[in-house]
């Protein structure tokens, strides 16, 4: 098998004419540089230089190698160049934990500006703030929050939800019930749909009781599934009931896709925080990118 460094060692003394000038430009000494010119040579069957005194001339066999592995080196070169300079600035590495939803309305698009290295993790609340605990990730986006010495909050964003469902759904009868202010039934006949959740504690569907019935509802979502676009997506294929964020079911509203129900009495928001692994190495990157968004 052919040695890669004869290769290189071909196309120095191509380019520069001398044996003493491919020996500098590879910080070689001149014999070893002839013993790997001869290697190849030997390996090839043809003479690929005709040695003269002041200059090493091709040959026609070594004009044809020169122009097949040419653009392939100098590739290779470039390449291993560009590894070594990255290597050299080891650039720290952030670690995010986030949904995919918040990454893509948040993170995708400032990633240019951002001067250091980022491995992103998605997963939900609860996984979030245990590799948060563990120090696996630096900073994490949560709309909960633990009680825990080394998390840190800080505000993000707000979400309105809204009450949707299936477009098939006939909520005439809700609506009357609403219509007639008889608040128990209305809460009775949703109670009795069928619920999609982001998480098993229905942390967004208690809140939305709370604000309009001033109770605890009392019912168990029937599936569970940790991804608000992943919701709506089986909102838009299959019957059934969820609470989402406006900005994320709008445009499949618009497009008759799913059914506002309801806004509610009163708006409830899901309040999504920065949380913080205050013992983390990264602290003033953790800061720059919180500035960032």
């Amino acid at each position: 098998m052919v040695n890669l460094e004869w290769y290189r060692t071909f196309k120095a003394i191509y380019e520069r004419g001398t044996l003493t000038g491919a020996a500098e430009f590879l910080l070689l000494t001149q014999p070893a540089v002839s013993q790997q010119l001869t290697a190849l040579e030997t390996y090839m069957g043809v003479q690929l230089f005709e040695r003269k005194p002041r200059k090493m001339l091709p040959t026609s066999y070594g004009m044809q190698l020169y122009n097949q592995i040419d653009s392939a080196i100098s590739q290779l070169e470039l390449t291993e160049e560009q590894f070594k300079r990255k290597s050299l600035l080891k650039r720290p590495i952030l670690k995010i934990g986030l949904t995919h939803e918040i990454f893509s309305c948040s993170f995708s698009n400032l990633l240019e500006d951002i001067d250091f290295d980022i491995e992103f993790t998605f997963d939900e609340p609860e996984k979030l703030h245990e590799k948060l605990i563990a120090k696996e990730i630096d900073l994490a986006t949560t709309n909960q929050k633990v009680n825990y010495q080394h998390i840190e909050y800080h505000t993000f964003c707000k979400e309105e939800l809204l009450l949707v469902c299936s477009h098939s759904i006939d909520v005439v009868p809700f609506h009357q019930y609403l219509y007639e202010r008889k608040l128990k039934e209305a809460e009775k006949w949703l109670e009795n749909q069928t619920w999609f959740s982001y998480s098993q504690k229905m942390n967004t569907i208690k809140s939305f009781w709370k604000d309009n019935f001033r109770s605890n509802p009392h019912f168990q979502a029937r599936f569970i599934i940790p991804s608000q676009s992943s919701i709506l997506e089986v909102l838009i294929k299959n019957k059934g009931f969820a609470l989402l964020p406006h900005n994320l079911c709008k445009e499949a509203i618009q497009n008759k896709e799913i059914k506002e129900v309801w806004q509610g009495v009163n708006t409830t928001y899901l309040q999504n925080y920065f949380a913080i692994q205050t013992q983390s190495k990264n602290l003033k990157y953790i800061e720059e990118i919180i500035q960032k968004i």
